[in-house]
């Protein structure tokens, strides 16, 4: 089998190919969800991955051999490769957004003195550091919001809206009407800026560009240590004019695939009563990256670089090692397209589920042709499309309507 035949040079053995590919996930993954946590487990995770990079690439071995020169290259392309990685972490502006409030809530049905029940929002956690530590507890009912009540029909909604937009984004007091173990009680609550999802931040496409170099740059060190190069990926030069014109109907079927996906998380979503919630995760992806301020040639040319390194990384990197790993190609596509769909996560629950689908769909045409140009001008032309959509939609007018609906 040609695919076969085109990855069997070198492959890793299956423990060395699956810490391969968790160093590659932890690394695009951790730093971001660590720095809101602080400065002290950002470093502890990038000390540790660090630490696991250098065991896999095992530069002593060439300091040995006498090859001090590229023991210490490659010591310091991996250092530039996590530096990459973790850049916008380090500088305080990183792609994971703080919470401005720092609580997870549920709406809970609540009936009193014969009146007819009602939905309210309960307090189920309160993360410690953010503004409500202290003064919020689990189980806190929230009634009320600066003395207006929350609506009845969705509170969980309304009151999401009403910590998004208090202050008009900039840093506010919040008086929050609670009701705990039954005591009402009036509580001021000091809420730091609203910040826009971390990918479409002004500015932050720059970031996830030069996370995206490093990301290639870690896989491009892996690929040179277990003695493959970029045929074993799907990086192939011959045929190069004949794949590039396949991306048409990849491209095509990319938006059958994600028709094809959307209409039953629809269904499940009225279902599940989750249609306003992710309406509003999707109205605030949609309003952030309207608000990057790039035009459609520089989202373009970013998405090349973004979309290249997604699929180096998810469908020709991941896909042969978890092949390696767990003995089968369809098995290897499903997990990668499972992994790749929970790092869109920021978009809503069942985006996650939307997204692995595409996912699904691109290691099913990579494991057909084993070939990635097709796969990057597909994804890259996919997002650059919908991001021309969405400024259409701005400058119709049609987007604000849109986002005005309750």
């Amino acid at each position: 089998m040609r695919i076969v035949a085109q990855l069997l040079p070198n492959t890793p053995p299956r423990g060395r190919a699956l810490a391969e590919a968790a160093l590659v996930l932890f690394s695009v993954f951790l730093p971001a969800n660590f720095a809101v946590l602080g400065w002290a487990p950002l470093l502890a995770v990038t000390c540790v991955l660090f630490a696991w990079g250098l065991l896999l690439l095992h530069p002593w071995s060439d300091w040995r051999s006498g090859h001090v020169g590229r023991a210490l290259v490659l010591v310091l392309l991996f250092a530039v490769a996590l530096a990459a990685l973790t850049a916008s972490e380090w500088s305080g502006d990183s792609l994971a957004p703080s919470p401005r409030l720092g609580v997870t809530h549920q709406s809970v049905s609540v009936q009193r003195d014969g009146q007819p029940a009602r939905e309210v929002v309960e307090l189920t956690r309160v993360l410690p550091g953010l503004p409500a530590d202290g003064l919020l507890e689990v189980g806190d009912r929230v009634l009320a919001v600066d003395g207006q009540p929350l609506s009845s029909s969705a509170p969980e909604l309304d009151f999401q809206k009403r910590i998004r937009e208090a202050g008009g984004g900039d840093s506010a007091d919040l008086r929050l009407s609670i009701e705990r173990q039954g005591t009402p009680r009036e509580v001021t609550v000091h809420l730091g800026p609203a910040r826009k999802a971390g990918l479409f931040r002004s500015g932050a496409i720059l970031w996830l560009c030069l996370r995206a170099l490093g990301a290639i740059l870690l896989v491009a060190l892996l690929l040179w240590r277990d003695g493959q190069g970029p045929d074993q990926i799907g990086l192939v030069r011959h045929g190069l004019g004949r794949e590039l014109l396949l991306g048409i109907p990849v491209t095509l079927g990319t938006y059958a695939a994600h028709i094809a996906a959307s209409v039953p998380l629809a269904v499940l979503a009225s279902l599940l009563k989750l249609a306003g919630k992710e309406t509003l995760a999707r109205k605030e992806v949609a309003t952030a990256l309207v608000e990057t301020g790039l035009g459609i040639p520089a989202f373009a040319a970013a998405m090349v670089l973004v979309t290249g390194f997604e699929e180096i990384a998810f469908r020709g990197f991941l896909v042969p090692r978890l092949r390696v790993v767990l003995g089968h190609w369809y098995a290897a596509v499903f997990v990668s397209a499972a992994l790749f769909g929970l790092g869109h996560f920021y978009q809503g629950t069942l985006a996650v589920f939307q997204t692995a689908a595409l996912g699904a769909w691109f290691g099913l045409v990579f494991i057909y042709r084993f070939r990635l140009p097709s796969l990057i001008l597909a994804h890259a032309t996919f997002n650059t499309l919908n991001f021309a959509f969405m400024l259409w939609l701005q400058r119709s007018g049609f987007l604000d309507k849109f986002i005005g609906q309750p």
